[in-house]
């Protein structure tokens, strides 16, 4: 799908929520504190249309095809989504309200392993969030997003751009490589075990 391109994430895409919901994955149910998908996609759509917070428009990249979004993916360096933490969280909790604060102090031991997860070095430029639709998977959406992932970081003078991955996820470690990335280390926060992948980014001679 040559004619897919790449645009800046637009606070109008009515598919940001989606997208972000399932590149979450499990983890949109703590963050989000609720199962309830339509729930989750709402919550998301609300912070995507926001500025200054992680699932923000503001950093994120869109696939489009035929005047409609196929994919998604979200990057900044890892200093920018460290400190990206609690603008979201308070952002959460407004929108959420009680229901969040509930579920959180319900389960503590979940919350803490998320946001002791550690994703990225200072050094890298980190990919926060990459989903496409069903429907156009196998098509290259995900391998241009990326692209445009690491064009950013070289543009900002990052010579590393990584990425976190669950280590059951056989089908996008083995794209993830193919991409040139390489597993680095695992977390192993229970829940969460995932993989860190890093790829090294030759600089742009001018």
């Amino acid at each position: 799908m040559d004619h897919i391109s790449i645009t800046h994430g637009n606070p109008k895409s009515a598919s940001g929520g989606r997208l972000l919901g399932m590149a979450l994955d499990y983890m949109a149910y703590p963050v989000i504190g609720t199962a309830d998908k339509a729930l989750i996609e709402n919550t998301l759509q609300q912070l995507w249309v926001l500025g200054k917070n992680r699932f923000s428009h503001q950093y994120a990249f869109e696939a489009r095809l035929d005047n409609r979004t196929i994919g998604i993916i979200s990057c900044y360096p890892v200093s920018v989504m460290d400190k990206l933490a609690w603008p979201t969280a308070r952002e959460l909790i407004k929108l959420r309200k009680w229901n969040l604060i509930k579920h959180s102090l319900l389960h503590l031991q979940e919350l803490w392993s998320m946001v002791s997860l550690k994703e990225g070095r200072a050094d890298e430029y980190h990919i926060g969030a990459l989903a496409a639709l069903p429907e156009s998977r196998g098509s290259g959406v995900g391998s241009k997003l990326i692209q445009q992932a690491e064009d950013k970081a070289r543009l900002n003078n990052y010579g590393k751009c990584s990425l976190t991955v669950r280590q059951e996820n056989f089908r996008a470690i083995k794209l993830y490589e193919r991409l040139g990335y390489r597993i680095t280390d695992s977390i192993e926060n229970k829940p969460y075990y995932l993989y860190r992948m890093v790829k090294p980014l030759p600089r742009i001679l001018t």
